[in-house]
């Protein structure tokens, strides 16, 4: 009875050595500590593309190639910190400098990196480096991501007789600002501001049963949200956009804008935004011009006053060349509606008199913008030109990393 008792718990003990070993090698747990584990292949890797990338390639050959742009700090204000089973870190990226950086290289702009000065900043100090060859930047990006709030969110739980379904939402608000900053002035030429809302979601199916004396619970499930990083990633790309379309006419990245998919990111108050629908409003109201202007002139008469000491010829001519007038249906001058003017376009909300939003964008867009007929005012000179944003070339101002004076 004893022999047979131990024989009993001999081949429990085997049994479950038999099924340690096998879920061993169904887990990837090594026998042994001097075998290597076999790894397990994911998914294959690819390259990294958001809902706005097509918008920024549309930007490619908009402006110009002398213009340089850098980024500077991007960085997480949020105050957030994430504690897992790991240790400790950041519940939001660090690396968002970077990611505006790659959005503005695949705009096509002139980029130069700022990202790590250390290698260029030792160079130049070694001497095998001369800092006169560096570039200057004209334009430079920075901002942040100042906000991650936790909004509550709900569900429900039903069961009837132990079986029912679960669900259950939560939600997290993200925000950023960015700048584009002009280097020789330091003047904030561009802003813009963003949030988004991340969705996270489970749900599932409980049941719960007694089979004798024994009691079964089953609970299937699946959990769904956006990756949080992955998602500022987006935000980072459409402020970039943003941040272009600002410094560059309308009708440069009036296509480009329609490019971007309504359900993934809206601009609809920004500057751009704004100097879009001016500029479209303007080419709805040409045509109507256009039409209006005819039907006006074929309701003036010309009257022709002869004198009787001219000769008789002369009167005639003008008879003719006034029916020919009328005719041909031209419109007369005079009555020629005055057409709105560009800078009305693409003016400043904040109408700020020190800075000239035009300049601006005749500076840093490649294309000028769509030709307009300008009313002539009698208090301004003809000869007066338009103020340039430099007065200099920007590759011959001195180089930020020449300075002897920097800490």
């Amino acid at each position: 009875m004893l022999n047979r008792q131990i024989r009993k718990n001999i081949s429990s003990v085997s049994a479950v050595l038999v099924l340690t070993q096998i879920l061993t090698g169904c887990t990837g747990l090594a026998s042994s500590n001097k075998k290597p584990v076999t790894l397990v292949q994911g998914p294959p890797i690819t390259d990294i593309f958001t809902p706005f990338d097509m918008a920024l390639s549309c930007l490619k050959g908009q402006l110009r190639h002398d213009v340089n742009f850098s980024v500077g700090a991007i960085l997480d204000q949020t105050g957030k910190d994430l504690v897992t089973d790991g240790g400790t870190g950041k519940m939001v990226t660090q690396g968002a400098g970077d990611m505006v950086q790659s959005a503005l290289f695949q705009a096509g702009v002139s980029l130069l990196n700022r990202r790590d000065p250390r290698i260029i900043e030792s160079e130049a100090k070694w001497g095998i480096r001369d800092s006169k060859n560096i570039q200057a930047s004209d334009y430079y990006v920075t901002g942040s991501i100042n906000s991650l709030d936790f909004i509550p969110g709900g569900g429900f739980d039903m069961q009837i007789a132990g079986v029912g379904p679960s669900y259950s939402q939560t939600r997290i608000m993200v925000g950023l600002d960015l700048s584009l900053t002009d280097t020789r002035t330091s003047r904030v030429v561009a802003n813009v501001s963003l949030q988004k809302q991340i969705v996270a979601q489970d749900y599932g199916i409980n049941a719960g049963r007694f089979a004798g004396h024994t009691l079964l619970n089953i609970q299937i499930g699946k959990g769904e949200r956006e990756a949080t990083n992955f998602a500022l990633r987006q935000m980072l790309n459409l402020a970039t956009f943003e941040l272009l379309s600002q410094v560059i006419p309308p009708n440069a990245f009036e296509g480009c804008r329609t490019v971007i998919p309504p359900e993934y990111g809206q601009l609809n108050l920004t500057r751009s935004a704004v100097a879009l629908h001016k500029y479209q409003t303007s080419q709805q109201l040409r045509p109507q011009a256009a039409t209006t202007s005819p039907q006006v002139s074929s309701t003036n008469q010309t009257t022709v006053v002869t004198d009787p000491n001219k000769p008789a010829n002369l009167s005639n001519k003008s008879t003719t060349v006034a029916d020919k007038n009328k005719l041909t249906d031209t419109p007369n001058k005079d009555t020629q509606p005055p057409k709105q003017k560009e800078s009305d376009l693409i003016q400043d909300p904040d109408a700020e008199p020190e800075m000239s939003k035009q300049d601006l964008i005749k500076y840093i867009s490649k294309n000028p913008p769509a030709p307009v007929k300008q009313t002539k005012v009698e208090d301004k000179k003809e000869d007066e030109q338009p103020q340039q944003l430099w007065s200099a070339n920007p590759a011959v101002v001195e180089n930020y990393w020449s300075t002897t004076q920097r800490d």
